[in-house]
Parts: C-alpha cells; sequence; structure tokens
C-alpha cells in the first residue's frame, strides 16, 4: 500500500523553543473550523471532546524548523488550504517569523515486507508505549518481561495505526527492539518515554508517528543508517 504524504517545512527566523504541543495548538486554535487539525469536536451539550483515531496531521519541531506531516487526501488538501495563510508562528509568548515554507510530497510504501524482510528504525522523539494499566505491569516485571510487554505494545501500536489508515495487515507482525526508559512531559504531566531503536518487518514512512500523542510530535520514527 503506498501512503500519500505532505511535509511542510516552517523555517522560522530563530531557533524554536517550543514543543510541538505549542504548534499544534497554534495552528488549531488559527483554524478551528478543520477538525483535522486539532482532533477536538463539539458535542451536544456544547462541551469539547477529542476524535479518537490515528492523526493525519501531525506536528515536529527541529531546531529552527515547524513540521507539519500530512497524510493522504483530505489531510493534504487542508494543509494546503491552512499554509497559505501562515504569516507567523505564536507559540507560547514567543513570535516566530516564517523565512521560508519548504513542501515536499512523496507517495510511500506502507505495511509487511516482501518476504518478511525485517527493516530497522529508530525513535527521533519519545515513545509514549505506556497506559495507567501496562505502567503498572511494567514497573512490577523483570528486564526480560518488560522487553516482551513492550515488543507487544508496539505491535499493538503498528496494528491501531493500520486499522486507521485502512490497510489490513495480511501477516503476522515480527518485531525486536533496543530501548531505553527516560522522563518526558506531555501536557504538563510527567510519564515515561522510550528512545532507541526496533525491527519490524513492516515498511513505515519517514517522520510517521506511534504510540500515544504521535500529533504532538511523540513516536516520531525514521529509518536507520543500516538499512
Amino acid at each position: 500500500m503506498k501512503l500519500k504524504i505532505l511535509h511542510l517545512f516552517l523555517i522560522t527566523d530563530k531557533i524554536i523553543e517550543e514543543t510541538p504541543t505549542h504548534l499544534r495548538g497554534f495552528v488549531g486554535s488559527e483554524f478551528k473550523k478543520y477538525t483535522e487539525l486539532h482532533h477536538h469536536l463539539n458535542s451536544s451539550e456544547g462541551k469539547k471532546r477529542l476524535k479518537y483515531e490515528y492523526p493525519k496531521i501531525q506536528y515536529k519541531i527541529n531546531s529552527n524548523k515547524a513540521i507539519i506531516l500530512g497524510i493522504g487526501d483530505n489531510a493534504i488538501s487542508v494543509l494546503r488550504n491552512v499554509v497559505m495563510n501562515i504569516k507567523e508562528l505564536l507559540l507560547g509568548k514567543i513570535t516566530y517569523k516564517l523565512v521560508e515554507i519548504k513542501a515536499h510530497y512523496e507517495e510511500s510504501e506502507f505495511g509487511i515486507t516482501n518476504g518478511g524482510v525485517m527493516v530497522s528504525y529508530k525513535y527521533n522523539s519519545p515513545w509514549l508505549a505506556l497506559n495507567s494499566e501496562n505502567y503498572n505491569k511494567f514497573k512490577k516485571a523483570s528486564i526480560k518481561e518488560r522487553r516482551e510487554l513492550l515488543k507487544k505494545i508496539l505491535i499493538g501500536n503498528i496494528l491501531s495505526m493500520s486499522k486507521h489508515l485502512g490497510y489490513d495487515v495480511p501477516d503476522t507482525i515480527q518485531v525486536d527492539i533496543e530501548v531505553y526508559p527516560l522522563k518526558v512531559s506531555y501536557k504538563d504531566v510527567p510519564m515515561v518515554g522510550f528512545k532507541g531503536i526496533f525491527e519490524v518487518n513492516f515498511l513505515i514512512p519517514d517522520y510517521l508517528g506511534i504510540g500515544k500523542a504521535v500529533s504532538h510530535g511523540f513516536g516520531t520514527v525514521k529509518k536507520t543508517s543500516n538499512n
């Protein structure tokens, strides 16, 4: 299966100090009519509720680049409408002027590899693998059990991502993983994230996110040079 992906690189006049969450919040508030940008829906009581699905629009920050990634025709169309109307970024209390906007479109392979070939990836940003339930399991587990738990969670993340992207996984997903924990903050809540590498018989386009909070820049993966 091929995924249509648009990367927008918003190059600013200085290094960005804020997080992808700030970028998501700014873009979402500036263009509220596009729910794809912020995943908030209005309920019948007028309250905001989240739209739970794999985000087709994801936000990343790398030095003086704010990166917005769109997956599929609808997300790409939204980003093309939005980007023409962004002149600057107000992130937190700092305003960043846009120096240049670059767009890169690609159609990338996604899915089980031919012949079960294993592909190596690294986490460019922390992977939020654990929820409250499996965090308690993780704390009590041995090193071997922790590794097996994380492998199962990674497979589950890939299956969930595939479902929301319209891909029916035709074979068993095989993974191996070498990661280490680190402290991260998500919405001002301290959490455990993971960085490191993993191998899987599955093709994932560079810069897609896996796990929790991928629209906020977590779990971003990239193929390693070993491939």
